[in-house]
């Protein structure tokens, strides 16, 4: 084999590799810098309880607070199109619904503000029962993940109060009826 077909080789074969690099390294670079914080499968887990249940995700667009950009891993396209039918709904709804959504979602805030002992009294109260002494409980520690990225707790701790709260409201209103 000459040297000039060898060369000739060569450079072909270095400008495929170039090209290729430069054509594929950007658009995984990009899809992973567009992924977000990676969480647990239980954290993720919640979030998509909480948005099917609760709109939690689909509130998020509405509210003050900032959420990460998570990576919901196997469950994003469920979490997706849970958002995409939540969001349709919401744009479906009478006055009337609206209303009684807002004020539902304005109870889940104060609640959310309140201590978990404010909370049980409150559970408790919309139940028809006597208040109890969380004193006397076991208090269960958060479930973090050790090791885990700052904002996975953060999200993890938010949407544990706001399933709580929410539980606790419908806990509540079911008490007035």
């Amino acid at each position: 084999m000459s040297t000039v077909n060898l060369r000739s080789r060569c450079i072909v074969a270095i400008t495929c590799l170039l090209f290729t690099v430069s054509t594929f390294v950007p658009a995984v670079l990009y899809a992973q810098d567009d992924m977000g914080v990676v969480c647990d499968s239980t954290l993720v887990t919640l979030l998509l309880m909480a948005e099917h249940d609760y709109d939690y995700l689909s509130g998020m667009m509405d509210s003050d607070m900032e959420m990460p950009s998570v990576d919901y891993g196997q469950y994003g396209p469920l979490i997706e199109s849970i958002m995409a039918m939540m969001m349709a709904m919401m744009d479906e709804m009478s006055e009337e619904d609206m209303m009684m959504h807002e004020e539902h979602e304005a109870m889940v805030m104060e609640m959310m503000a309140m201590s978990p002992q404010e909370m049980m009294d409150m559970a408790m109260d919309g139940m028809g029962m006597e208040s109890v002494d969380m004193s006397m409980m076991t208090q269960l520690t958060p479930g973090n993940v050790e090791g885990e990225d700052p904002a996975c707790a953060a999200l993890r701790a938010d949407v544990e109060a706001f399933l709580v709260a929410h539980i606790v409201t419908e806990m509540a209103m079911m008490g007035d009826m």
